[in-house]
């Protein structure tokens, strides 16, 4: 049993573990967000999805056969999973419109992978595809830059839009979109080189399951912080009980809107991931 069969094997059992870990902590949320749930599932077909593709490569060899014929698979199937990944990740940031932009893009640009493809294999009758496969490397490079990009942007969007709201902790929102954003720069500047090299892939490897080890985490963590509106509104109002009977201002909240104790009102924070 070689080194290589050993490593496929270690990210087999590591995806599907983090697949688990993500979905069965959907058993202990103390309150369900619908778009959070989405995210959730997306991040779990992701996770089987490359615990299917290490399956793969074990059972059929191409990455031990050759580098090349490994890439392709590995290109075949990363590009849909990290696209799951990131849509989860932007599903919890933006609006239902701007996530189907989001869907048609990196629909459309792995539709041209698989184009390419089969274009290759008519070419050369085998999945040697040759030149094809720079065009596949370069198309799922975009595919993830496009991705980061438009994931950069809604959260810098949201975060400032919560700084200006925000009556609870940030921290996890702050912990996820930070690693959310290192397990994506992670995947578009290692998996070219890892992909080509089998040798660069026994380092770059474990450091790209530790950054999504991380995010998982912080993915938790951030469904762990969720609290409904009206659950948020009734402990600011025992909180701010004390200052009303020794005649303080503030304390008074209406629809979602509490009153500043120096007057002025501010919406009360739900973190809620954008709304259902």
């Amino acid at each position: 049993m070689d080194s290589l069969f050993l490593l496929q094997f270690a990210c087999f059992i590591f995806m599907l573990i983090n697949g688990l870990f993500v979905g069965l902590s959907h058993l202990h949320v103390r309150w369900e967000n619908k778009r959070y749930e989405r995210s959730r599932w997306m991040i779990v077909v992701a996770m089987i999805g490359l615990a299917i593709q290490y399956a793969v490569q074990m059972v059929f060899g191409f990455r031990a056969a050759d580098d090349s014929l490994g890439a392709v698979i590995n290109i075949l199937v990363y590009t849909p999973c990290f696209s799951l990944i990131s849509l989860g990740i932007y599903n919890i940031e933006t609006t239902r419109s701007n996530l189907r932009k989001m869907i048609l893009m990196c629909s459309g640009i792995y539709a041209a992978i698989i184009v390419v493809f089969c274009v290759g294999i008519s070419f050369h009758h085998s999945l040697y595809i040759r030149e094809g496969l720079y065009v596949m490397l370069a198309l799922f490079c975009l595919s993830v830059l496009y991705c980061i990009y438009m994931i950069i942007q809604e959260m810098i969007r949201r975060k400032n839009m919560l700084e200006t709201m925000a009556a609870t902790d940030m921290l996890p929102y702050v912990r996820y979109s930070r690693a959310s954003v290192i397990i994506l720069w992670l995947a578009v500047l290692a998996m070219p080189i890892a992909i080509f090299s089998t040798t660069l892939l026994y380092i770059v490897g474990p450091a790209v399951l530790l950054a999504l080890l991380f995010f998982n985490l912080t993915f938790i963590a951030l469904g762990s912080s969720y609290i409904p509106t009206e659950e948020l509104l009734y402990k600011e109002e025992e909180s701010m009980k004390p200052n009303v009977e020794c005649g303080a201002s503030g304390g008074k909240s209406f629809f979602g809107w509490a009153e500043k104790p120096a007057g002025g009102y501010h919406k009360a924070y739900e973190p809620d991931f954008g709304g259902a």
